[in-house]
């Protein structure tokens, strides 16, 4: 316990100091890359938002890169984890519109008349952002406007590219406008609206509507903060704004590029302009230019900037942003002409204000009415992002009741006089639209760079130990149940192995509770190990045979006719482990053998099922004895090998081909601790060894179980020997049974066990158990007499000692030579931790160079 603890504390404190290191990191970068404007109130909370969406990034990236999730989703969850429960005051229920996801936001007090409608679609640069980001915005809507809200989750980049973000939304309203009548909505009052890349969506699709007779006309749109355009990244608001948090010039580009083609190549061509050629350029200067822009705006600093040529390669890449589906900004007059009475939110502090600016201008010279709401200290994202409690700002709340404000406006006959007088915003809202708001400039001095480090330091230090006692428990638990016989070589050795992978199976748990990543994930990357280092003697090469992906470990040593060749199957359960989990094993056998050594990367369960990884295994062994000559192998010196489920993979490939008779005839195979029955789980070394690591009793049934079906249902019933009928264990007693076991492996407690009452019903989910293709120690003696000359290795302390024991007895009983080979001080897995980081034992290095001679030997 004593080293479980040791690890766990070296680990926790890693972990902390990273997250330290994380969070000044990530302040460091703030600093350093971000500019916040004197303007913006409270600038120390923004700063704190900007610092937590940087280490949410580089965590993010950190996950990435290890190959448990992307960036991209990792965000994405962190984005939606806020719950807000029930409201009193909705109706919300989840449904789809033409199969893209909604959620509906209904008023429940009642009301006299038909209520009015809104569609709003989520921002979040089409890569980010759900129907759970903006549910708290879509609720305020819903009760302070008593308005029907529609909020669309349509499908996001770069999964899903350009068009289909725009599809889903216009798929949605079109069935909206069509069924308003069931939702208790005026078809004279709907609304859309959207939030930045959701404004976006708002303009494309309230211009696709326009000229639709056959449904109802929209009444308004609302465009917060939207981004229109994707042809001038050198607007005065863009350069001016380029490192103000939420939305840097770069990263607006990025999402853009995103959306488009999936990838943000061509970034930087983009952002100097030299996408767009001068024609296309000239075309769209009437509607896209800083001349457009009021001269207020451009006091900050701005410059005018020259335009690099455009290359042909580089507009071919981005063509498709002349789209007005896809930068609303572009469409014709005739469409523009026909667009709802409009709604427009603009930030100072925003890279997109001049895309809300230029398109006020367009819909005011083509008659459209307009209502302009212009936060002087805001910035983009207030409206939604960290829009609760103590990190919201002054100016959402004016940004939404100006929303809130416009909607109730509209079809009151009285307000609309008084907007034509231009009186609505004094008596509607507290305070002018567009006053200035005198703020005083803020410097940023030591003892504030000190709160900066401290607070989330302190905020780590609580998280970390939040953790700390559920994993202890959990330790306390898996470690109760594990056993470490006297007869180990290096038993401290092992349980700090043990102690390593109790932690991340902790670990793995915990990630999956919390929706980050599934414990199957982890486990396969721990598992999967670090790849090591080529070997100067080995030359590998991916390949594939037929569509199973291989590996090949050629010796680089000249060789005087053709080499033998193994086929190896890796270990794992039928559930983790890979081509990298097993390199270290075949470079071995290649180097000090001189064969070929083909590893077999076939699929994994649970994902796919039994039959996959053999009908895998069995696929690629046929494509390589049918094309020995090309790899310069001789026909006669060909083994199949595995390990654990491998060597299960290995047993029944070799049953397989053993009748085949149009390949050639397998030299041998080499079974190394192979799981080969799933009929008796209380055979000796089931009872003797349950507890020994690295294979404990429950979990040699849970991989079988995963295999055959998928999931660990009927795991007890299993344990229990209630899955197969009195009849059947009598039919294949014979092969399985306590009784053949030689009786010096009887010695150390073994109980003879009474199966449980036999279960039908589990049986018929289990039924597949007594293939020979997925247990190969039930296969009859007509293909056991086929099978080639035969190695065998065990390990005392191992559960499954006894299915290679009672396998190597059928073999002799059917004349096979077997060659037979036993750990005395061995566990399940001491092979595959040869020469691995100083885990290695001396008797899993004296196994491998058995199979090397056995190997050379043929």
């Amino acid at each position: 316990m004593a080293v479980v603890l040791t690890v766990l504390v070296l680990f926790l404190a890693g972990f902390l100091a990273a997250f330290i290191l994380l969070v000044i990191g990530a302040i460091n970068f703030d600093f350093s890359n971000s500019e916040i404007p004197p303007g913006v109130t409270q600038p120390t909370k923004l700063r704190i938002i900007h610092i937590i969406l940087i280490c949410t990034a580089v965590v993010g990236k950190i996950l990435e890169n290890f190959g448990i999730c992307t960036q991209v989703s990792f965000v994405r969850y962190m984005q939606g984890r806020k719950s807000l429960g029930a409201d009193p005051k909705l109706f919300i229920k989840d449904m789809c519109f033409d199969k893209v996801p909604v959620r509906i936001y209904q008023p429940k007090a009642p009301s006299a008349s038909q209520r009015r409608g809104v569609i709003f679609f989520h921002g979040g640069g089409w890569v980010f952002g759900s129907l759970e980001t903006h549910e708290e915005l879509c609720r305020f809507i819903a009760r302070e406007s008593e308005s029907v809200v529609v909020s669309v989750g349509y499908r996001l980049a770069p999964e899903h590219k350009y068009p289909a973000a725009y599809e889903d939304c216009l798929s949605a309203s079109q069935h909206f406008l069509q069924h308003l009548q069931h939702y208790g909505v005026d078809p004279a009052r709907v609304t859309v609206c959207g939030d930045s890349a959701g404004g976006n969506l708002a303009a494309a699709v309230s211009q696709t509507l326009a000229g639709r007779p056959d449904l109802p006309r929209l009444r308004a749109q609302i465009l917060i903060y939207p981004g229109l355009q994707a042809l001038d990244f050198n607007l005065p608001s863009y350069q001016q704004n380029r490192g103000v948090p939420l939305l840097f010039r770069e990263r607006a580009a990025f999402y853009m590029l995103q959306y488009l083609n999936g990838s943000a190549t061509k970034l930087e061509e983009v952002l100097d302009g030299s996408h767009i050629p001068p024609d296309i350029k000239l075309k769209y200067q009437k509607w896209v230019s800083p001349d457009n822009i009021p001269e207020e705006f451009k006091v900050r600093g701005y410059k005018p900037r020259v335009l690099l040529d455009c290359t042909t390669e580089v507009f071919e890449t981005v063509k498709r942003f002349c789209e007005p589906t896809l930068c609303p900004l572009l469409a014709e007059d005739t469409i523009i002409q026909q667009l709802p009475e409009s709604f427009i939110l603009t930030c100072e502090y925003d890279v997109l204000r001049d895309d809300g600016l230029l398109y006020k201008k367009r819909l005011e010279d083509n008659g459209v009415p307009v209502t302009w709401y212009h936060l002087e200290d805001g910035f983009h994202g207030i409206i939604n992002s960290f829009n609760s409690g103590w990190l919201s700002f002054p100016a959402r709340k004016r940004g939404l009741d100006s929303i809130v404000n416009f909607l109730r406006s509209l079809y009151e006959q009285h307000l609309s006089d008084l907007l034509q007088l231009g009186l609505l915003q004094a008596l509607l809202l507290p305070e002018k639209a567009n006053s200035k708001i005198g703020v005083k400039t803020h410097h940023l001095w030591i003892p504030e760079m000190a709160f900066f480090y401290l607070v989330p330091v302190i905020l780590l230090v609580i998280l970390v130990a939040s953790f700390i006692s559920a994993i202890i428990r959990t330790i306390q638990t898996e470690y109760a149940n594990c056993s470490i016989p006297p007869g180990v070589n290096n038993p401290g050795k092992l349980r700090l192995i043990v102690a390593v992978l109790i932690v991340t199976s902790t670990l793995g748990r915990i990630f999956e509770k919390i929706e980050l990543c599934s414990s199957l994930a982890i486990k396969r990357l721990v598992f999967s190990g670090r790849r090591p280092a080529p070997a100067p003697g080995v030359r590998q090469e991916e390949a594939r045979l037929g569509r199973v992906p291989v590996r090949l470990y050629r010796p680089r040593g000249p060789s005087t006719r053709p080499r033998p060749a193994v086929l190896l199957f890796h270990g794992g359960g039928w559930i983790c482990c890979s081509l990298d989990s097993h390199e270290r094993i075949c470079q071995y056998i290649a180097e000090e053998s001189g064969a070929l050594v083909v590893s077999v990367g076939y699929r994994l369960a649970p994902e796919h099922k039994y039959p996959a990884a053999y009908e895998d295994c069995l696929s690629a062994s046929q494509h390589f004895l049918q094309h020995l000559q090309h790899y310069g192998v001789d026909p006669a010196r060909v083994t199949v090998c595995g390990d654990s489920a491998g060597g299960n993979l290995a047993a029944a490939v070799s049953q397989t081909l053993a009748g085949r008779s149009d390949l050639p005839r397998l030299r041998a195979q080499i079974l190394i601790y192979p799981g080969l029955q799933a009929l008796d789980f209380n055979l000796p070394s089931y009872q003797q060894n349950r507890g020994v690591p690295l294979l404990f009793r429950e979990r040699a049934v849970y991989y079988s179980l995963q295999y055959v079906q998928g999931d660990t249902s009927n795991l007890e019933e299993i344990l229990e020997g209630s899955h197969i009928s009195p009849d059947m264990r009598l039919q294949y007693q014979k092969w399985v049974s306590p009784d053949i076991i030689p009786e010096e492996f009887k010695v150390r407690g073994y109980k003879p066990h009474k199966p449980s009452e036999f279960k039908p019903g589990i049986f018929e989910k289990v039924k597949r158990l007594r293939e020979p293709t997925l247990c190969p120690l039930l296969a009859e003696d007509t293909i056991i007499q086929q099978l080639p000359e035969s190695f065998i290795l065990t390990c005392e302390y191992d559960v499954l000692r006894d299915d290679g024991l009672l396998y190597k007895k059928r073999l002799e009983d059917n004349g096979v030579p077997v060659t037979w080979y036993h750990l005395e001080d061995g566990f399940h897995g001491i092979v595959n931790l040869f020469d691995y980081c100083g885990l290695s034992f001396p008797s899993g290095k004296r196994g491998l160079d058995r199979v090397v001679e056995f190997i050379k030997g043929l």
